[in-house]
């Protein structure tokens, strides 16, 4: 006797396959997705494992400059004559350090009184180097030092010279009235940029914009810009109008290009905030070259700040007095630029690097020496 299956059940037969290759393809969905999970959580653990550990290196490279400045202060105090220079151990170039776990720490400790600072630029009286008179502040600044705690004295104009091409006369007078000791710094700084330097003309007109930006009334200066030249620009802002809180602030300043920036960034600071001097023995030979005659508006040569720099490594140069009485300045005004430079630093930078398991953490910190103690005054991980 035949007995034939009822073809229903031939259906579900078919029926049964499907749900199994659905079921197995959700099931590897699923599998997929989990490790994708996995994986990816185990990433975030391992890169914040690793970060964690990098940021602890940096923090003991941070305590290491500590340490060395510590030390630069006892030996200081044994010293004749307390002196920051670029012989020192602080100051020697960085030396990749092995870690234990993997990879490489760097850290190079920079003096920042050997650069020339932006809020020496202007004072705080609000008629100083102003074209206009009756001025007055607007708004209040909030930081402990404003760029009107500067300490610069205001050009005496011996007038014996504006521009060195134009003759002695009343327009030059009035030339060299108008600019403190700290702006004529950096108009010499600006023409000695190598590749990307201005001219004088352009640096005049770009250290009034800076000092425009800086300083706390809303008065233009002559070559300079101020609310109105911002408010209507294609990307409307304002200028800062206090003393400025990170190098980077220069990129905001009308007329900086990004070349001038990159080149000049590395020459100048914002720290300290008040009482600075420009230590002559740290200073780079762009920064050196700005160190000119009262009445010179150009730089020296880069042959003169080379032979200056020979000479201080040398040792010709430990004091003030030895730049001054230098061939190249001696018996040239210098009553503007005596003030301003100095031979110790209490300001420094610490630029470290850890490179851990392929992966790169960077740290800038400004550190602020003092008589027991360095502390860490600021930290950054990117720019200044």
């Amino acid at each position: 006797m035949c007995c034939l299956r009822p073809e229903p059940y031939r259906s579900q037969r078919g029926a049964a396959l499907i749900i199994a290759m659905l079921v197995f393809a959700l099931s590897a969905t699923l599998l997929v997705a989990l490790q994708r999970e996995f994986s990816l959580a185990l990433q975030r653990g391992t890169h914040q494992l690793f970060s964690e550990q990098a940021w602890a290196y940096l923090i003991g490279a941070e305590e290491l400059a500590k340490l060395a400045l510590q030390t630069d202060t006892l030996l200081d105090a044994r010293s004749a004559t307390a002196a920051d220079h670029l012989g020192e151990l602080w100051a020697q170039p960085a030396t990749p350090y092995p870690l234990a776990a993997g990879g490489w720490m760097t850290g190079q400790l920079t003096d920042l009184q050997g650069r020339i600072n932006l809020n020496m630029l202007v004072k705080a009286s609000g008629n100083q180097n102003q074209l206009t008179t009756n001025q007055r502040p607007i708004g209040d600044d909030t930081r402990e030092a404003s760029a009107g705690d500067t300490r610069t004295q205001p050009s005496q104009g011996d007038n014996q010279s504006g521009r060195e091409d134009e003759p002695v006369g009343q327009s030059a007078i009035g030339e060299a009235d108008r600019w403190t000791a700290t702006q004529k710094l950096l108009i010499r700084l600006l023409q000695a940029l190598g590749d990307v330097s201005l001219p004088l003309d352009e640096a005049m007109t770009l250290t009034e914009a800076i000092s425009d930006f800086i300083d706390r009334d809303a008065n233009r200066r002559q070559n300079g810009a101020e609310v109105d030249e911002y408010r209507y620009a294609d990307f409307p802002y304002l200028p800062a109008n206090r003393a400025l809180a990170s190098v980077s602030e220069l990129r905001s300043v009308r007329g900086m290009t990004p070349e001038v920036y990159e080149a000049l960034a590395p020459l100048v600071t914002v720290w300290p905030e008040r009482n600075t001097q420009l230590n002559i023995l740290t200073a780079p030979l762009p920064v050196l070259r700005a160190l000119n005659a009262d009445d010179q508006w150009a730089p020296l040569s880069v042959m003169d700040a080379e032979r200056l720099a020979e000479r201080r490594q040398e040792g010709g140069i430990t004091e003030v007095k030895d730049l001054l009485t230098d061939p190249i300045l001696e018996g040239r005004p210098s009553a503007e630029l005596e003030p301003l430079l100095d031979i110790r630093s209490d300001w420094f930078l610490l630029d470290a690097s850890v490179e851990l398991v392929d992966r790169q953490r960077h740290l800038f910190t400004v550190l602020r020496r003092g008589t027991d103690t360095t502390v860490a005054v600021f930290r950054s991980e990117g720019e200044l």
